[in-house]
């Protein structure tokens, strides 16, 4: 597969990490969600790019990737995959006992709001704070697409650029609602109704799906680079 595809893959596939959802659902429901997903989105990609080039940078001149790359390849490729299936499973187990939960707990009115959603809802600095924090661990495939773009034989200022474009991916979800908002905001408004009451039911299946694919895709990879 070109390398080019495989970034574009491993970008789409990480804007259904579970964390961006959650944080797009619950920014969904509050009073002023453009001012939250801009909090957000600026402290995610501030740290998630500062990340990635300092990782690239130090990576492209590692001995551990320029003369050991045959045998370091396929343990990160099986290392990623058995953690995001690992993270599947967990999420899957959380969602189904979440359901249970809430249902046991409808009659009664127990269920309290969660860490992150108090956090989300107290407006823009919480929020960018948020977006710094529960980003500065992304997800497991920006691994394998940092790995990569360590490795391209492009120039410096190409990785940059890279690197820029695939956190701008990752974080669709959050952009795409802010976009809409500034061009179309009373028409936008029903729109994320309807998108929000969707990804309130089908976001833990999505994450689960995504990162059950990509982990077969990285163990089964990386299993075939080892012979």
């Amino acid at each position: 597969m070109s390398p080019w595809l495989e970034l574009l893959l491993l970008a789409l596939a990480s804007t259904f990490w579970p964390t961006l959802i959650v944080v797009v659902v619950l920014a969904l429901r509050t009073e002023k969600p453009v001012v939250i997903l801009v909090g957000f989105l600026c402290g995610g990609l501030l740290t998630t790019i500062a990340i990635g080039l300092a990782l690239v940078f130090a990576l492209q001149d590692s001995p551990l990737f320029t003369s050991s790359r045959s045998s370091t390849d396929p343990a990160i490729y099986i290392s990623v995959g058995l953690v995001s299936l690992l993270a599947a499973y967990a999420i899957d187990r959380r969602s189904r006992r979440a359901s249970v939960e809430e249902v046991a707990a409808a009659p009664a009115g127990q269920k309290k709001p969660s860490m992150v959603n108090r956090v989300v809802a107290k407006g823009v600095l919480p929020a960018f704070a948020a977006g710094i924090v529960l980003n500065i661990v992304p997800g497991t495939f920006p691994i394998i697409a940092l790995k990569n773009i360590a490795e391209l034989d492009a120039t410096n200022s190409a990785k940059v650029a890279t690197i820029v474009v695939f956190y701008v991916i990752m974080f669709a979800f959050v952009e795409i609602p802010l976009v809409a908002y500034v061009f179309a905001p009373q028409r936008t408004q029903s729109s994320m109704d309807a998108l929000n009451a969707w990804l309130g039911r089908n976001g833990h299946r999505i994450a689960v799906y995504a990162l059950a694919s990509v982990g077969v895709y990285s163990l089964v990879r990386g299993i075939i680079e080892l012979f």
